[in-house]
């Protein structure tokens, strides 16, 4: 039962059509806390929605106690706005 309600909630993103311009000018470094691959889809939507549209990132840092591994993955093939965002993940 909880599935069902997880992938209702992932259905539920909609990327908007233009990138507020905070994040797309000024947005420089950006901590995600608590980042769950697994269990939210949202997590990694998000984190690819603030690569694909931060100009000016230059550090994207992921927290997780676990699956890091597979959000590098993700993360590490996802189109960047930025060419100079390191991302790490811990």
């Amino acid at each position: 039962m909880d599935e069902n309600i997880e992938g209702e909630e992932q259905d539920s993103w909609v990327n908007p059509e233009s990138a507020p311009e905070f994040l797309s000018l000024y947005l420089r470094t950006c901590t995600i806390r608590d980042f769950a691959f697994v269990k939210l889809q949202h997590d990694i939507m998000l984190a690819r929605y603030i690569l694909n549209n931060a100009k000016v990132l230059q550090t994207m840092t992921i927290w997780s106690d676990k699956e890091q591994t597979e959000i590098e993955r993700e993360l590490s093939s996802c189109p960047r706005a930025s060419a100079t965002c390191q991302l790490s993940v811990y």
